[in-house]
């Protein structure tokens, strides 16, 4: 049953091969906008499951629902990137510079703080056979990682007396609004860099991304299709249409190539881990944060078990209350 901007309403199907290990007979599924009335009927009992948590309501929740909620890592990173074809993004200084003056802590600690996991590399942590990568000075402490920005940057020939001048255009919304005014501020502090922010509705968005003359610096997120970092990397091909940043390399695309004819799943890690590597070091993109799945889910739903593509299925669970 299908009541359009009401529910779905599901029945369990005789006709299935495994029907007899489906407990539940009956699902509904709301077509909730507003979170917060989500979050409502869920503490109504209402719901039994919540797509998502209102990001203001966040520590709230953890406070007071703590042990129903499930947050866990996603298969999508969130980062800028650089039309690294034209000046001043051309200089692979500066756009280590940027990279490095953002303090990602911060970010996801202080500024989205919903369990977002600091960002160093392309690929989510958690992705099947691959081991994360990262910047080596993911680990300095603040002090050095700032000098070295400023290092970079005084070499790329920016200064307090002749500041970078660019801007960051985002699609409209007012969690993309915090992030970006949060760079701007790190950019700002810590090596003077003025910014200026821009946010477009998605489809103009969509538009200005394909002509590079429109922009420098841009909002990104992707999500894996399937879990596998071939998911993330595949798109930084040379001629790849969702490679938008002019990051181009025949010794990258080769080890895609070698990753996806080896069967040996510790070589093909290898392979993909070089290639990942050899992406991050020309600094195409600033890796900001990953994504993480935020549920709540009550006590007496059972079965439900976090995954990284967040695939959830009421075939799996049963309800058990006392």
């Amino acid at each position: 049953e299908w009541r359009v901007q009401s529910h779905i309403k599901l029945s369990r199907n005789e006709h299935y091969w495994n029907r007899d290990n489906v407990q539940i007979d009956t699902v509904f599924y709301y077509p909730l906008e507003d979170l917060n009335s989500e979050l409502k009927r869920y503490r109504a009992g209402e719901l039994d499951f919540t797509n998502e948590i209102p990001t203001e309501q966040y520590q709230w929740v953890r406070e007071n629902l703590g042990d129903e909620l499930h947050v866990e890592p996603y298969l999508s990173s969130y980062f800028y990137g650089f039309d690294i074809t034209q000046a001043p993004f051309d200089d692979v200084r500066l756009r280590q510079a940027l990279s490095m003056a953002v303090d990602r802590r911060v970010l996801t600690g202080i500024v989205t703080g919903m369990g977002q996991i600091p960002a160093y590399s392309l690929v989510p942590t958690g992705v099947a056979g691959y081991q994360a990568q990262s910047y080596a000075w993911s680990t300095d402490t603040d002090a050095a990682r700032l000098a070295e920005a400023q290092r970079l940057y005084g070499q790329a020939g920016f200064s307090a007396e002749t500041p970078l001048k660019t801007e960051i255009i985002y699609n409209t919304s007012e969690n993309h609004k915090k992030i970006a005014v949060a760079i701007a501020a790190m950019w700002k502090d810590a090596l003077g860099v003025e910014t200026r922010l821009l946010n477009q509705e998605w489809k103009v968005y969509l538009q200005t991304r394909k002509n590079k003359d429109d922009w420098a610096v841009m909002r990104y997120g992707w999500s894996g299709d399937y879990n596998d970092a071939n998911a993330f990397l595949e798109t930084f091909r040379s001629e790849h249409a969702q490679n938008l940043t002019g990051f181009a390399s025949a010794a990258y695309d080769g080890l895609l190539d070698q990753a996806a004819a080896n069967q040996d799943p510790a070589q093909r890690q290898a392979l993909l881990q070089e290639a990942e590597r050899l992406m991050l070091t020309a600094y195409p993109i600033v890796p900001l944060y990953f994504y993480v799945s935020k549920h709540l889910v009550k006590p007496h739903v059972r079965g439900f078990q976090a995954n990284i593509m967040d695939h959830n299925y009421s075939r799996h669970y049963a309800i058990e209350r006392e």
